[in-house]
């Protein structure tokens, strides 16, 4: 009787602490911002499902944990970087109870067994792909970008489960040939491949392929040295937010390295799985830093031109690479090389740059929550426009708009829920940056203070 006393007593004292522990992992009753929290959390949740539910998991498919590009349009389409995100969501849905480690770990494993058996080139894959077949759609390139992503993902995962999973991830990234991609006459990474075309473009400015200088630099079968990062960094110029007559604050922000359409995305995607708050390259940057000013500009442009656009606003900000009234474009504000804004924001620019403007980003996360027309079953969607404050101002625009998307985004979803994870828990940061390839890789390019 007293044994069996005992254990009872055991066990709820084991309840009670682990009460208490999930207790301490929530939003404190008394913190100011405990409304605001919480809705980013949610937002985070659903944004998880999206991927949980949009996957393709079929046993035996072709397509198996391939990630739809958009939902619910293109209902075939899945895209390698959304695959990215995708396998980069389970450790977050482990963690936050979401799913179980078993069911985490099952898809994890099965999607990266199935990636090796899809078409490569030169160990890349292509951007676009059939969700059932896994075949090439859309006549799509072969995409540096969006392999690097879904290998970032990859690598998080395998740090993350370890074992197979980790065999897995290593063999997909061992089979790329970083030095195929590489345009020797300028030094810089080709932007695209088409095998009807051959390369075209360069990444000839800093943007979100950061993250792509750290895979080729830490590979162990065909690594690059550091010349291509200092070559795109050197083309690239510093500049400031605040020097325009247009400027109603009068904030000066800067100098920092803008990228070429001053889109959110560009600061945040890298981002994402690098944790550059605590590094700096050979050059003394903080990339870090670079991206809260750059954000905050963004966040600026958006309150200086508030009297031409009536969806921009203290609470409705984030320009970036989304949907738009009449067509996808990679909207930005300044600074920039050449920006392009018509009243359009994507919330999810401005949930993803909690870590840069917490405050900025809490209270238009409340905002957009507050528009019904916003939120659907995977939180918000991907875009809306109300159109100019003066019809006169834009005609084109004042048309069709008050506009609200229909469609969620995998890649604009799979950024939320990452940099959410890594505001709340330092997830993903956590398991990316201690993969010893990626950790060679930023020393290889020079970054100091890597541990």
């Amino acid at each position: 009787m007293k044994k069996t006393l005992l254990l009872l007593l055991l066990l709820l004292s084991l309840v009670t602490i682990t009460a208490c522990n999930k207790e301490e992992t929530e939003v404190p009753v008394d913190d100011p911002l405990k409304v605001q929290k919480e809705i980013l959390y949610n937002e985070a949740e659903l944004a998880f499902n999206f991927f949980w539910e949009q996957t393709n998991h079929q046993e035996g498919s072709p397509g198996y944990g391939l990630s739809r590009d958009r939902y619910p349009g293109n209902a075939t389409i899945a895209s390698v970087a959304s695959v990215g995100f995708s396998l980069a969501s389970i450790p977050a849905g482990v963690e936050n109870g979401w799913i179980t480690e078993a069911e985490g770990q099952e898809r994890a494993q099965k999607t990266l067994e199935n990636l090796l058996t899809l078409e490569r080139t030169n160990g890349f894959y292509y951007h676009f792909l059939n969700m059932s077949t896994g075949l090439r759609a859309w006549n799509s390139e072969v995409s540096i970008i969006d392999t690097g992503l879904m290998i970032a993902g990859a690598l998080v995962v395998a740090e993350y489960f370890g074992g197979t999973v980790k065999d897995l991830a290593n063999t997909i990234y061992d089979g790329v040939d970083w030095t195929w991609y590489v345009n020797d006459s300028n030094n810089m990474f080709y932007m695209g491949y088409k095998p009807e075309d051959g390369f075209g473009g360069a990444w000839d400015h800093i943007s979100e392929q950061m993250i792509l200088y750290v895979l080729a630099a830490g590979s162990d079968t065909y690594p690059t040295d550091d010349s291509l990062y200092k070559t795109v960094k050197s083309r690239v110029k510093v500049n400031y937010y605040g020097t325009y007559e247009s400027t109603t604050t009068g904030e000066i922000v800067g100098p920092y390295y803008y990228t070429h359409d001053g889109s959110l995305f560009q600061h945040q995607f890298s981002h994402a799985f690098i944790d550059f708050r605590d590094i700096i390259d050979y050059q003394g940057t903080d990339w870090f830093t670079n991206a809260t000013m750059a954000t905050r500009a963004n966040y600026l442009y958006t309150q200086d031109y508030a009297d031409r656009y009536v969806t921009y606003s203290e609470t409705s900000w984030g320009i970036s690479a989304s949907d738009g009234p009449n067509e996808y474009r990679a909207y930005g504000a300044q600074t920039a090389k050449s920006n392009s804004h018509n009243g359009t924001i994507a919330p999810y620019a401005a949930v993803a740059s909690v870590n840069y403007l917490e405050y900025e980003s809490l209270m238009a996360v409340q905002n957009f929550y507050d528009d019904s027309r916003l939120i659907g079953e995977y939180g918000l969607k991907d875009a809306y426009n109300l159109g100019p404050v003066d019809s006169f101002y834009n005609p084109t625009i004042a048309a069709i708009t008050p506009w609200y998307d229909s469609d969620y985004l995998g890649i604009d979803k799979g950024i939320s829920l990452l940099m959410i994870e890594n505001y709340r828990s330092e997830l993903i940061w956590t398991y990316f940056m201690q993969n010893e390839n990626v950790r060679q890789g930023l020393i290889n390019l020079g970054f100091l203070n890597v541990e």
